[in-house]
């Protein structure tokens, strides 16, 4: 069966296809000439889809990997049979690199700023990892193969100069997630219901954004208004953000389920 295919099999989107595409390319050198093989970047989202693809290919030595624990987006690397997991932080071949953008406290820099400072460049947005935002500084983990260009060429955030270095991913700075608690109770646990608790809205426009392909759950899109949702299970809505099912309760004397859920802000 040719590559586009089977990623056919697991997806319509256009995007996703080719990241599928990838990742079958770097599966077959790998098997092929038994070397160590990474793709670009992955979100949360093509991650989820790229490890369902594999766990019907009986799961081949792979990790997926971005710089540190937790991070969202990641590369997914291929292991030939003498390499583990633990040796992709080894230096010489480590795919992954972390630049710190220092910059004056009294400048207001987020997120959007770093990455569109970024991709003006001419990076693609696929050779970015995560953006970690701190007062002052912000690390941004990205492709070992672009360090040199970003070096010279990553200078500025609209009009806020940066100081530019190269630190070990070992001493990158995380920040600690923010998030709003929500102490709820819900009828059930249908994944309409739970969406409804969380990004408060009603129970008909939850269903509504679930049927209409706008919701993920455990990042991989769900349309059906009944799926039951676990403790510790994530859900994103497009455009609104993302829960966690943080805790699930007892019944109270109504027979509502008590939840806890964590809204990401």
């Amino acid at each position: 069966m040719f590559k586009k295919e089977i990623a056919d099999k697991y997806t319509s989107n256009p995007e996703d296809r080719q990241v599928l595409v990838q990742v079958l390319d770097k599966l077959n050198r790998t098997q092929q000439r038994n070397i160590m093989t990474s793709t670009h970047f992955l979100n949360e989202h093509q991650r989820a889809v790229a490890g369902q693809m594999l766990k019907d290919f009986g799961n081949p030595a792979h990790v997926f990997y971005g710089g540190f624990t937790g991070a969202q987006r990641t590369v997914l690397i291929f292991l030939p049979d003498y390499l583990g997991a633990e040796n992709i932080t080894d230096e010489d071949i480590n795919p992954l690199a972390c630049i710190r953008a220092k910059y004056s406290s009294h400048d207001s820099l987020t997120h959007r700023d770093f990455l569109g400072a970024l991709l003006g460049t001419g990076v693609k947005r696929e050779m970015i990892g995560d953006i970690l935002v701190n007062e002052g500084s912000c690390d941004i983990v990205v492709l070992k193969e672009i360090l040199p260009y970003l070096e010279t060429s990553f200078s500025s955030a609209g009009r806020t100069r940066l100081e530019v270095s190269v630190i070990p991913l070992e001493q990158v700075n995380v920040p600690e997630a923010k998030f709003k608690t929500i102490n709820d109770t819900v009828a059930s646990l249908r994944l309409d219901s739970i969406v409804s608790s969380g990004f408060s809205l009603s129970r008909e426009k939850a269903a509504e954004a679930v049927r209409a392909g706008r919701v993920y759950l455990n990042y991989l899109e769900c349309n059906k208004t009944d799926r039951q949702v676990n403790a510790g299970d994530c859900i994103s809505v497009r455009g609104m953000g993302k829960i966690v099912l943080k805790e699930v309760g007892g019944k109270t004397a109504k027979g509502r389920t008590r939840v806890v859920i964590a809204r990401y802000i």
